[in-house]
């Protein structure tokens, strides 16, 4: 089959009559668990840029943003975001709006106050933001599947800054069961050939897509662009690049599968499964797996917490211009020591917590306390 004659011939393919038993279920292998595991970091000097912005606004409260990126861990067992970006905002339409962010950047929308009464605003949206992202028609990236907001109350000492960062994270909870099943039978076309082949993209070259079936059983591959994928009967998905199936990405992609709007007709068996072919990295030939969900519904999870810190006067860097910590860079912002140093805010697995999809009070860090500070 050449990819041409296969594409041309998706109008006219047809499915099998009968959708019982349209695939062998039996496992050959254990079942696995894929989730999210999250670690969200903030960045020292990106607060401190905060703050310097702050002192020199009049606004008794400052709507502002911290910019980063979402890089799977290695090993793949989860995700880290890294705020490492201060962007203070603009006014749109009478919204306020990152006005420095890029296309994959991760954004979490801040409040900076003096008040430690200032109310914290409602989740709703961030769950209604959320939400549109996976069940969208966009292409899904890993800095949609979170949401984030602080709230960030301080106060100024005579020796010392302290800074109390309240945080709230909307995630996905929906937990994906898959198992390892025999292979099934794909139609030889020059898709499935770019992706077994020798010379098949890089590790870090990530494709993905839907798989249909025609009458005689046999797996169709789809890329996720193809126009006419969404709507043909889909029995599944197909992912290239990673090295295991727990990776965050593999489950970001069955999410989309799920919850997509635009999937005009899922497939499952009789057990409400549906299949996954992985195209690993370490693996020239397809791995296939069976997938289930719990329920139909997409699953959210809230997770709240808070963090204290102190920065002292010698941290911070000087007006005077005497010294290097007091000369300005190239891009006429000052040159922070120990901007390496993070606070981490989050680091969440499932796993560890079986049931507790709540309020979570992140470890201390050195520096730092998990409680409110003495005297408020």
């Amino acid at each position: 089959f050449s990819f041409r004659r296969v594409t041309n011939s998706l109008s006219t393919l047809s499915f099998p009559k009968s959708r019982c038993a349209l695939w062998d279920g039996t496992p050959t292998g254990d079942k696995m668990l894929l989730h999210l595991s999250p670690c969200v970091q903030l960045t020292e000097k990106a607060l401190r840029l905060a703050q310097r912005h702050v002192r020199h606004s009049s606004r008794p409260q400052l709507h502002c943003f911290f910019l980063g990126s979402v890089c799977v861990d290695l090993g793949e067992e989860g995700v880290t975001v890294t705020l490492d970006r201060f962007d203070p905002g603009r006014d749109q339409n009478g919204i306020r709006v990152p006005s420095a962010s890029l296309p994959g950047d991760m954004c979490a929308s801040c409040v900076f106050t003096s008040d430690p009464s200032a109310l914290v605003q409602s989740e709703a949206e961030l769950h209604q933001a959320l939400q549109q992202s996976i069940c969208g028609r966009q292409s899904l990236d890993l800095s949609q599947i979170l949401r984030l907001r602080l709230h960030v109350v301080w106060t100024q000492a005579l020796d010392s800054t302290h800074f109390s960062l309240t945080w709230s994270c909307v995630s996905p909870a929906t937990s994906v069961h898959v198992e390892p099943i025999r292979a099934v039978h794909v139609i030889p076309t020059a898709l499935l050939r770019s992706l077994t082949s020798p010379a098949r993209p890089a590790a870090n070259s990530r494709q993905k897509g839907f798989v249909t079936m025609d009458q005689t059983r046999k797996l169709l591959l789809l890329l996720e662009s193809d126009p006419k994928a969404l709507s043909l009967p889909l029995v599944g998905v197909w992912f290239s690049g990673a090295t295991h199936v727990h990776s965050p990405q593999v489950w970001a992609w069955i999410l989309r599968f799920l919850y997509s709007a635009a999937i005009q007709d899922r497939v499952l068996s009789e057990s409400g499964s549906f299949l996954l072919l992985l195209f690993a990295s370490t693996h020239r030939a397809p791995q296939f797996f069976q997938c289930k969900v719990n329920g139909p519904e997409l699953c959210y999870q809230l997770l709240t917490g808070n963090h204290n810190v102190n920065i002292h006067p010698s941290i911070f860097f000087h007006l005077s211009g005497a010294g290097s910590r007091g000369q300005q860079s190239k891009q006429g912002l000052p040159n922070f020591p120990h901007s390496r140093h993070v606070l981490q805010l989050l680091r969440w697995d499932p796993k560890a917590f079986p049931g507790q999809l709540r309020d979570i009070v992140p470890p201390a860090c050195p520096g730092s306390s998990p409680g409110p500070p003495p005297g408020m």
